[in-house]
């Protein structure tokens, strides 16, 4: 049994340092190779890294035959076609949010992780932050009582360039959506993760302060009921002023509790008091939702793989949060309500 993954690294761009920083300061990763189509980027992450060779080619790095384990850190749509193509040479991978830009895409995923004999985990890190774990352990344990709603507040702020000068975001064949496959996938993961799977949803998305400068919407709401008949709604937007907090609140027969990132807020008589502080943020917002708890599931990723356990996050863990995002967008589109489908 190995007592380490040789881990390959796809895309060198401003989430690999999230990355680089907690495989680097890990005593079962070595990094032995980097991919980037930037040189400059390429070279600087070859010796940062200490990695043995850079290419400029993804499916170069895919043919080394000596890593165990790719990382996928690319734009939107190139998630799918590269995870396939690593499962199919017998790698593990390691893909970024989205899994990929359609649903049809995601099922392929899907389908070519269960033929390999290899982990396909797509990085959804808050269902690691301390709120979340905190909920999820009084849910289990039959503390909480039965969801009755849910509601979660996304308030980001995007200007044109960040979409303009990425060369891929702000396109719907390139990046799949706006503010809520880039920025809401995640707590779209959390509505799923702990309130339970999502029976059908209607949405309406627009394109506003951004609309000439983006095809794909910088606003969203939507309402949503689960399976147990709790209802829920959303709200994201790219148009505020700063990177708010995320608020994302769940009502419980037994109890109301709101997630702040790491944050654990109780409802009581109308008034949110901090049971659980967590990792203080080193920013609010953005940064913070990248970085605060991808430590913790490339760990457990990699021990998992290591002594031959399931993770906990693979393909069909990851599919409803983009399953969700598609129904919305396409709810909006026919101004009706989307059943969810299955995997």
């Amino acid at each position: 049994m190995k007592d380490m993954l040789r881990v390959g690294i796809i895309g060198m761009g401003g989430i690999s340092r999230v990355h680089t920083d907690v495989l680097m300061n890990m005593e079962n990763a070595k990094i032995v190779a980097v991919c980037d189509i930037n040189q400059a980027r390429l070279q600087a992450a070859k010796e940062k890294t200490g990695a043995e060779n850079a290419y400029e080619n993804w499916e170069d790095l895919i043919k080394q035959e000596d890593i165990d384990i790719v990382h996928v850190l690319t734009p939107h749509y190139l998630h799918a076609p590269m995870s396939i193509r690593a499962l199919k040479a017998g790698k593990h991978v390691l893909t970024e949010k989205p899994m990929a830009t359609t649903v049809e895409d995601a099922r392929k995923m899907i389908e070519a992780a269960d033929q390999a004999d290899t982990t396909l985990s797509v990085i959804f890190q808050n269902r690691y932050n301390a709120s979340t774990v905190a909920v999820k352990e009084m849910q289990e344990a039959g503390e909480l009582g039965r969801l009755i709603c849910a509601r979660a507040s996304i308030c980001w702020h995007r200007e044109a360039p960040y979409y303009t000068e990425s060369g891929w975001r702000g396109a719907w064949a390139t990046e799949g959506g706006g503010t809520l496959i880039n920025q809401a996938i995640h707590t779209l993961d959390l509505l799923s993760y702990l309130g339970g799977p999502i029976k059908r949803v209607l949405g309406h998305i627009s394109t506003d302060l951004l609309r000439d400068s983006i095809e794909v919407e910088d606003n969203c709401h939507a309402v949503f009921e689960y399976e147990n008949g709790a209802k829920g709604v959303l709200h994201a937007t790219n148009n505020y002023g700063i990177d708010a907090p995320i608020l994302l609140e769940l009502v419980y027969e037994n109890a109301t509790y709101q997630l702040l990132a790491e944050k654990l807020l109780k409802v009581e008589d109308g008034v949110p008091h901090l049971v659980l502080r967590g990792q203080d943020a080193k920013h609010l917002g953005e940064k913070s939702y990248w970085g605060d708890s991808h430590k913790i599931q490339i760990a457990k990723l990699y021990d998992c793989i290591l002594t031959g356990k399931k993770f906990e996050i693979d393909a069909r863990s990851a599919f409803p949060a983009l399953n969700l995002v598609k129904a919305i967008q396409e709810s909006s589109a026919k101004n009706d309500w989307i059943n969810l489908e299955k995997v």
